[in-house]
């Protein structure tokens, strides 16, 4: 029979899994999305709250037997992607039960992230990355070799080029920011929770969708929020009997951000975002007790997702503007 710790050791590393696999995913879409997009022209997209980031279109059939250079380099960056994910599973499976290791002996995180925290987690980051890097490159090639059929006579090589410029790059390109950045989270899942219990409401004019609720207190001294973001709040002076809202990220952020002002009866007053008109204004009247703040994103496939609110009333809005800085995601 296993013993009770080694139930609770693949607990642990079934919920680091399932904490760290999306995170992982979506940072490397997004290297495969900054790399196919570095040098192009800037693509503007309307702006505007919108849950689903692809669109159809419908288009004449083409004639053309082969594809265009332009669709085939779409073509060869999708395969390139898909290859890539096809063995990320597994390498972050070979990495968790270590890392599960690592976090029990750093011991429990605290309640509020303080500056002895944060030169804490500072010294144990390098130990952390010299355990996982060593793991990665050693697995690697035996996971292509095995899912590729590649013959025993012909292996892939950890010094092989395409295995580094296509594979193990991109892989913890992706996977050391997204283990660092939620250290506490993930310290969190070991040793269980000691942070306030996460508070959700609905999104204003959508019953069914669910929120974080913040507080000023969160924005103004930049905690770090559920999803892992940071987003600091800065006030400064606008005319009286007027509110403008600013959003702001920081130069590394490259995903789309936006916030949204509701009154009373969910009704919109303004929404700013990164790819559009980045400030709005409206009469500070229109924000009734009942309004709402909501911080939105683009997570997982560029999907835009609300992720936080706040009442705006918690932020006496009249005669101030408010810029929100996405400093972290």
């Amino acid at each position: 029979m296993p013993s009770y710790i080694a139930e609770e050791q693949r607990g642990a590393e079934a919920r680091i899994l399932n904490a760290l696999f999306p995170e992982i995913l979506q940072g490397l879409q997004l290297t495969h999305q900054a790399g196919d997009e570095f040098g192009a022209e800037p693509r503007r997209q309307p702006a505007g709250p919108r849950m689903e980031h692809r669109h159809l279109e419908y288009r004449q059939p083409s004639r053309q037997r082969y594809p265009d250079p332009e669709s085939y380099a779409h073509m060869l960056a999708d395969r390139s992607f898909m290859d890539v994910a096809a063995v990320l599973m597994p390498v972050v499976q070979a990495i968790t039960p270590p890392l599960v290791e690592q976090l029990l002996s750093f011991g429990p995180p605290k309640a509020e992230i303080d500056r002895h925290e944060e030169d804490r987690l500072a010294q144990f980051v390098p130990q952390l990355v010299a355990t996982i890097a060593p793991i990665v490159t050693q697995v690697l090639p035996g996971l292509l070799q095995s899912m590729h059929g590649v013959r025993a006579g012909h292996p892939v090589r950890v010094t092989d080029h395409e295995l580094n410029q296509r594979y193990l790059g991109p892989i913890l390109q992706a996977m050391l920011p997204a283990i660092v950045t939620r250290l506490p989270e993930l310290l969190a899942v070991v040793h269980g929770d000691q942070r306030p219990p996460v508070r959700h409401e609905r999104l204003p004019g959508h019953g069914e969708l669910q929120v974080v609720r913040i507080s000023r207190n969160d924005l103004v001294h930049a905690h770090r929020l559920p999803d892992g973001d940071v987003i600091q709040l800065s006030e400064t002076a606008a005319p009286p009997g007027t509110t403008e809202v600013r959003i702001s990220t920081a130069p590394h952020a490259l995903w789309w951000k936006g916030v949204q002002v509701t009154g009373d009866g969910d009704r919109e007053i303004c929404f700013a975002g990164t790819d559009g008109e980045p400030e709005a204004s409206f009469d500070s009247r229109a924000a009734q007790s009942g309004g709402v703040v909501v911080l939105w994103k683009a997570q997982l496939f560029g999907v835009r997702t609300p992720m936080y609110v706040i009442p705006i009333s918690e932020l006496s809005p009249d005669g101030k503007c408010l810029t929100f800085h996405w400093a972290a995601d």
